[in-house]
């Protein structure tokens, strides 16, 4: 079981550096380019695609914790 904590960590750990360097990145895009507001013609990480890749492992840990 300790092995799954030090996963979910590692997960959180990971999760809260996404969110800096996401945010990061739009402050720098922001900075950088004249914001279109009818385009949004920058690149950014795509919410749907990572929200989808949390489900999954989310249901991955649920089904270890479920078997464990």
């Amino acid at each position: 079981m300790t092995a799954i904590l030090d996963a979910l960590t590692a997960l959180n750990t990971s999760l809260d550096k996404l969110e800096i360097a996401a945010a990061q990145q739009e402050q720098k895009t922001l900075q950088t380019q004249q914001q279109d507001l009818f385009g949004g013609g920058y690149n950014m990480i795509d919410p749907a695609i990572l929200a989808q890749k949390l489900d999954v492992t989310i249901e991955r840990i649920e089904q270890v914790l479920r078997e464990g």
